[in-house]
This record gives structure tokens, C-alpha cells and sequence, in this order.
């Protein structure tokens, strides 16, 4: 039985976009995230898959327009239409702005759509894979923390983050044993669920939220119950334990810069039914997608350089950038800060077919008011890119400001989410 888990597709990201496709009329970022989308598509009608889970985040926000729903379905509708059953976890990116509203998913079990299942609850599910072989399933979608809070008794006005964090996670496990206790033993159980685990890394840019989350310690999901643990919510694929697997598949495309060294792709899952509860994993393996390039540059002109442009064409011909989103950084001293200006660079340039949004920065040895921060960087990594100018700073004063300064923007965007 063959099983794809997959995540955080965010369809309608069009952060870094050069316009509109032609072919499609849509934004070509969104096309690049639907590409990758079509990329899984294909593999599992060509693999004959059993099964596709998908652990949260389908859109890039909580209200997706017509367009990107239609999309989002089409492409369910080809793996539901060869009899492959989709399981759709519910992301905080799909969750309403307010208590009572329907989240982004909520429109597939409205239609009755077979081989669909949104999972919006923290219960156990059992669904019939194409082959025929039943597969339980225990999801967890993303719980809202102040819904959780709501829930506890006798919390201390005094409480520590620590401690309210391990009563949230004592709360939730509760409930998580309640539903083991339905495991049938003679079906696989894959748990799946949106949310973050304290030993993940992330690699994005762009604010997540993380580090105002209730986090899980990986061992949370030690269950022998439990065959395969798919999660989301996590941008970087990553296996934090080894048995059970506890993976985070991460998303299909780049987001920002943060992600251009993370290989882009979904697991493929295989389970052996007729094998005993513990056993029935086969094998798991990631899958890549061409996802779209994310490069880098850093050019230092040196003073005494007479024709900086020069320098610049070179280093920009001797590496890849073409089809890729580039950023790139000029250390310039004040002698050549004026004469390198961007139609000459941008003429460099031309002769990419897909520079989305080249960012350009000159860095001088001018003062801090010449420093240019650039609108297309992430709150935290312009903020990381501001201390950086302070020479005086050492690198634990630089972690602590910068670990504060993500406290604050994290407790801004979780009041106004």
C-alpha cells in the first residue's frame, strides 16, 4: 500500500512575482506552486498511490479566492477521479479569522465528495484506500492556543510559558489516548496533524509564528500504535525520530531565501497490511519536485577597481542564475557607490528569462542612513540585516536582540491573527 504525505502548499503566494502567465493568467508565482502541486499529481496516477494525506496549509491565507479554490480542487479531482482517497488536514492558514466561521476546506464535505476527507477534528478516522485495504487515521488539525487555554482549570495568573505550555500538551494528550484507545489493532494507524514540534528546524524567512506555538517534544508521537507520524506546518522536510518515523515532509516550493538550499518534494509511504501492528512499515522515501531556484549573490568591489560593472558581469555570468529568483548584494566602497547604478545592472541582468524580483542592494562604508532594506525581505531578516550594521555588537548581544526582536513581532502576529 503506497501512501504520499505532503504539506503546505499555499496556494496564492505571490511574493517575488514578475506579473501574470500568459498561458494560465495566473500570477506566475501561484504557477510555479501549482506546477510543483502537478508534479505529486502525476507521480501518484502514474504510481498507482493508495493514498494521499495532506498534513494543513493548502492556501496561502484563511480566505482564498475563487480562483485559487478552483485550482486547489481541479487537482484533487484527478487523484479522487482514479479512486485515490485524499485525507486534507486543516492548517492554520485554512482556519477562520473568527470562532463559528467555516475554514478553507470546509467546502469539500459540504459537496459530499467521495474519496475526500477533511479532517478538522482531533479524532480517529478510517478510510478505504484504492486498493481496498482500510487505513485508520489520526489526525490533529491546528488547534487554536487560545482555544486550548480556554479549556484548562486553575491556571495561575503567574504561570510560566514553560509550564503553560506542558499543561496545553498534557490537555492534548489526553485526548490523543482517548482516540488510541479506538485503534482497531488489524489496520495500519498513520497519525497526521498541523503543528510544530520543539526539535524542528526551520529554514524560512518568512514569520511562522513558531516561536509563540504550544510545541510538542518529538517523542510525543512515540506511539506504537502509530505506523507513520506525516506532519505540517514545518517548511523544511526533516525526520526528527527514526521509529516511528516523525517527519515533517516541508512545503513544494521555496517561499523566500531562507529556503533556497531545501530540497522541495513530498514521502512516499509503503505499509504492508497483512503484517502485524509495528511492522507494516515497509519503507519511506522523499520524492523531490522542481521547485523554483532561489539564489544568492554577495559581490565585494575592491577600492581600487576601475571598472566595477565589470566585476559585477563577471561573477553574475560565472554562476547559474537563469529561471531562478535572485537577490543580490553589492559591498561597495563610497569611490564606486554612485557610479554602480541599476540600469547598468539590470542590463547585466537581461538576459535571465525569470528574475521574478532581483533585489539589489548596495552596502557602502557609508553611515547606517545609507543602508537600504529592501520591501521584498521578511520583518525578521530585515531586522537581522539592521543588526548586522552594528560593528560593535558581539555575536551574543546580536542572538539576544534578535531573539527578542521575534518574540515581539511573534506575540504581534499571533493577536492579530
Amino acid at each position: 500500500m503506497k501512501i504520499i504525505h505532503f504539506s503546505d502548499l499555499h496556494i496564492g503566494y505571490t511574493r517575488y512575482s514578475k506579473g501574470i502567465d500568459l498561458e494560465t493568467g495566473l500570477d506566475n508565482r501561484i504557477v510555479d506552486f501549482l506546477n510543483t502541486f502537478d508534479e505529486l499529481v502525476n507521480y501518484a496516477l502514474q504510481e498507482n498511490v493508495d493514498l494521499v494525506i495532506f498534513a494543513g496549509d493548502a492556501y496561502k491565507d484563511r480566505n482564498p479566492s475563487q480562483t485559487h479554490q478552483k485550482e486547489f480542487a481541479k487537482r484533487l479531482l484527478k487523484l479522487t477521479k482514479a479512486n485515490i482517497p485524499v485525507a486534507l488536514i486543516v492548517g492554520n492558514h485554512d482556519m477562520p479569522g473568527n470562532k463559528g466561521r467555516a475554514t478553507a476546506l470546509d467546502i469539500f464535505p459540504t459537496m459530499n465528495l467521495d474519496n475526500i476527507t477533511v479532517i478538522d477534528k482531533l479524532q480517529l478516522y478510517e478510510l478505504n484506500t484504492k486498493s481496498g485495504n482500510p487505513i485508520q487515521i489520526l489526525g490533529m488539525p491546528w488547534i487554536r492556543k487560545g482555544s486550548l487555554i480556554s479549556r484548562l482549570s486553575n491556571i495561575k495568573k503567574d504561570i510560566t510559558i514553560e509550564d503553560l505550555n506542558k499543561q496545553i500538551i498534557q490537555t492534548l494528550d489526553n485526548s490523543l489516548e482517548k482516540e488510541l484507545s479506538k485503534v482497531n489493532k488489524s489496520i495500519a494507524c498513520i497519525f497526521s496533524g498541523h503543528l510544530t514540534v520543539m526539535e524542528a528546524k526551520t529554514s524560512t524567512e518568512t514569520l511562522m509564528s513558531i516561536g509563540a506555538d504550544y510545541m510538542f517534544p518529538a517523542q510525543f508521537f512515540a506511539k506504537p500504535e502509530f505506523e507513520y507520524i506525516a506532519l505540517g506546518h514545518v517548511h523544511k522536510d526533516q525526520v526528527l525520530i527514526e521509529s516511528p518515523p516523525v517527519v515533517y515532509s516541508g512545503s513544494l516550493e521555496r517561499v523566500d531565501f531562507g529556503e533556497k538550499n531545501d530540497v522541495k518534494g513530498f514521502y512516499v509511504i509503503e505499509i504492508d497490511p497483512k503484517k502485524s501492528q509495528g511492522d507494516r512499515l515497509v519503507s519511506y522515501k522523499k520524492i523531490p519536485v522542481s521547485a523554483r531556484n532561489f539564489r544568492e549573490y554577495i559581490i565585494s568591489i575592491p577600492k581600487d577597481t576601475e571598472f566595477p560593472v565589470n566585476i559585477i558581469e563577471e561573477e553574475l555570468n560565472s554562476n547559474e542564475i537563469k529561471d531562478s529568483i535572485a537577490r543580490i548584494t553589492i559591498e561597495s566602497t563610497r569611490e564606486h557607490y554612485e557610479s554602480i547604478n541599476d540600469p547598468k545592472i539590470k542590463s547585466i541582468l537581461s538576459n535571465a528569462k525569470y528574475l521574478v524580483s532581483t533585489e539589489l542592494k548596495l552596502i557602502s562604508e557609508k553611515k547606517i542612513n545609507d543602508i537600504k532594506i529592501s520591501e521584498n525581505l521578511g520583518i525578521i531578516d530585515s531586522f537581522e540585516k539592521y543588526l548586522e550594521n552594528f560593528k560593535e555588537i558581539n555575536d551574543q548581544k546580536r542572538k539576544r536582540l534578535l531573539d527578542f526582536g521575534k518574540e515581539i513581532i511573534n506575540e504581534y502576529e499571533n493577536e492579530n491573527e
